[in-house]
């Protein structure tokens, strides 16, 4: 018996070691390899792990306990990543310096489901008009869908809005379609400058300096590398030979996923580092709050979910459904983050909505 303690407190041990050395990268993130990345991503595996070794060690040697709870408290330094404590919104700014930002991966508006189902037309119908009426005063749709040929011409529901303004992928994307899918940034202010930068497929970044009153704030949207992965199949397999196959796959996605990621990154710090306005960056990052490159953002820029947002604030609708990917950024010496809010009870799409609303600190000049 003292045997098996002493060798399961050296596994113990080694998961402790294990667990400093992720603390270590997702607080000063000194690399940017895929390994880190499968590492960082670990860490909600990791607290839990060291809770259930909490209660496992108080009852075979409570001294030993100790060591468990320690670094729960130290995992403690992550928490406003993770959770966040209902704060009241900022109700002090007047509404001449204030606007909204709401971010929506839309999946191309369920373009492919069955629209011949009632259910799904209905559905589709109203997505478009909860777009709209929401009335944010700027709207960025990673995976956005416009056929102007077909009655789903989600351009002429925005338009009725009073979003007169876009920004979407240079017309290359366009050649020999009818048709565009891909980033789209809309606006009620007017649009004074734009540019975008395609990765592969849906990826890529889009900009608008928007004329917002008598300022201007530069927009950022982002459709990071997508891992496109298939987890709700992984479960769902029955045979090991597809389990083996499938979590093969994944690997290889999730691998290829965080080297793209970092690369896309260098492009993205470079936009905000030119740009003479207040910056928001919004979209799907395809990345959980203890990745590389939101480690990277947070040391420069402020998280909305982290300044205004309430509880785990996860905004992916299907398995493995407990993560945050979607999010928003801002420079805060001069923006002021008043509310954010994780819509959660929208679940047209696999991604819920998030929104931000934000105060221009001074007028640019």
């Amino acid at each position: 018996m003292q045997g098996l303690k002493n060798f399961l407190w050296f596994l113990y041990k080694c998961f402790a070691f294990y667990t400093v050395i992720v603390y270590a990268l997702i607080l000063w993130i000194p690399s940017d390899g895929w390994l880190a990345g499968f590492m960082m991503m670990s860490f909600p595996a990791v607290i839990i792990v060291h809770i259930l070794s909490v209660l496992i060690w108080f009852v075979i040697d409570r001294k030993k306990a100790l060591l468990p709870i320690t670094l729960l408290a130290l995992g403690g330094i992550f928490a406003s990543r993770t959770f966040s404590i209902n704060r009241k919104p900022n109700t002090s700014a007047t509404a001449d310096h204030s606007f909204s930002v709401l971010s929506y991966n839309t999946r191309v508006f369920m373009k492919n489901s069955d629209q011949r189902e009632p259910t799904v037309k209905e559905d589709i119908a109203s997505m478009k008009v909860w777009v709209r009426d929401l009335g944010a005063d700027i709207i960025c749709m990673p995976e956005y869908y416009e056929d102007e040929t077909r009655l789903f011409n989600i351009n002429e529901t925005l338009r009725s809005g009073g979003y007169k303004y876009s920004v979407k992928y240079s017309e290359e994307i366009r050649k020999g379609r009818n048709y565009y899918t891909g980033l789209a940034l809309f606006s009620k202010y007017p649009i004074i400058n734009a540019r975008d930068t395609i990765f592969q497929a849906q990826n890529g970044l889009v900009q608008a300096d928007i004329e917002i009153k008598n300022d201007t704030v530069r927009m950022i949207g982002v459709h990071l590398y997508s891992m496109t992965l298939n987890l709700s199949k992984l479960a769902h397999e029955k045979e090991m030979e597809g389990i083996r196959a499938e979590g093969k796959t994944t690997f290889k996605r999730m691998k290829t996923g965080f080297m793209q990621r970092s690369k896309q990154l260098q492009v993205l710090e470079s936009w905000i580092a030119e740009s003479p306005y207040p910056v928001i960056i919004c979209g799907d990052f395809n990345e959980v709050p203890y990745g590389y490159v939101y480690g990277r953002l947070r040391k420069s820029m402020r998280n909305g979910f982290e300044e205004k947002g309430e509880g785990f604030g996860f905004t992916f609708n299907h398995i493995p459904y407990f993560i945050r990917i979607d999010h928003q950024f801002y420079k805060s010496d001069q923006l002021n983050m008043l509310d954010f809010k994780t819509l959660n009870q929208v679940k047209y799409s696999d991604h819920y909505p998030i929104m931000g609303i934000y105060q221009i600190q001074k007028t640019n000049q």
